[in-house]
């Protein structure tokens, strides 16, 4: 009897420990896959959590974000610590500056090339900030950095969707595409404007149109709720013109001196993210 009972709970221990290492295969099986559906859905992100406070130097940011085509810092950029975001980007507008080279920060982070993408972020302007008669701030663009500045693509072989802040703070997006009617990059508005000291979330959405046809999507969103939608821009002419990368770009400018800021200003940055699916908590 004795045997019986030994023999039954040998059974008893096998069957469970069965029914564990099942369920540790299941746990095994479900959970690569749920983070494959988040890496295919985030293209690339940045925030400063392992960073320490102080001076972010060009060697901090190549190992956040890995490959850039290039990159400029030139001491303009800190780390420092927000009550409500933790570890973020400040960056520096000194005054008097203008364009790139004096003020600001830029680097342009290559993508995957998609006809569609999501960029995702927050800002705050510090207070007593300059606004002067507006600067440059991050977008989505195809080919890098080359169609800004007065670079047009004519052959609708790129585009350039940067933010800028304009006098007073009013926020629109800086455009430059194939049927751009300004040398100096087209306005599209969103009658928004941002108050120095106020987190705020931005996120544009992109989506390039087919061929040379007029049914590109242009989407912006501020604090969550939409202020644009475009369903008829020509961005391209396909194939060209692909989302291929994210343009950090700010400064104050415009080219001559009422551009430049009146004192030293500072912007706060934290969570890029670009991603194929659009985000959670947009109207």
């Amino acid at each position: 009897m004795k045997t019986v009972k030994y023999i039954l709970a040998l059974h008893l221990v096998s069957c469970l420990s069965c029914k564990v290492n099942q369920t540790k295969e299941v746990v095994k099986t479900i959970k690569p896959e749920i983070a494959r559906s988040i890496d295919d859905d985030i293209v690339f992100q940045l925030d400063f959590e392992g960073n320490t406070i102080g001076k972010y130097s060009s060697e901090n940011l190549s190992k956040d974000v890995g490959e850039v085509t290039w990159m400029l810092l030139d001491n303009r950029a800190l780390i420092e610590e927000d009550p409500k975001f933790g570890k973020v980007l400040k960056v520096l507008y000194p005054k008097g500056s203008i364009g790139p080279k004096q003020g600001g920060i830029q680097f342009d982070k290559p993508l995957p090339k998609a006809k569609e993408y999501y960029l995702d972020y927050h800002l705050k302007f510090d207070e007593g900030f300059d606004f002067a008669l507006g600067g440059k701030l991050p977008g989505l663009t195809s080919g890098g950095e080359k169609y800004t500045g007065g670079i047009h693509p004519d052959n609708g072989e790129g585009w350039s969707a940067r933010y800028m802040w304009t006098k007073g703070g009013e926020i629109i997006i800086y455009f430059y595409f194939m049927d751009m009617e300004h040398k100096w990059g087209d306005t599209v508005k969103m009658n928004v404007f941002f108050k120095p000291n106020d987190w705020h979330r931005i996120t544009q959405h992109i989506k390039v149109n087919d061929t040379d046809k007029f049914n590109g999507l242009m989407e912006v969103w501020v604090d969550g709720k939409k202020v644009i939608e475009n369903e008829e821009v020509r961005y391209r002419l396909a194939p060209l013109g692909e989302v291929d990368s994210f343009y950090f770009s700010t400064f104050h400018g415009g080219n001559t001196p009422d551009w430049a800021p009146a004192n030293d200003s500072y912007i706060y940055y934290d969570d890029f993210r670009v991603t194929r699916l659009k985000p959670d908590g947009l109207d």
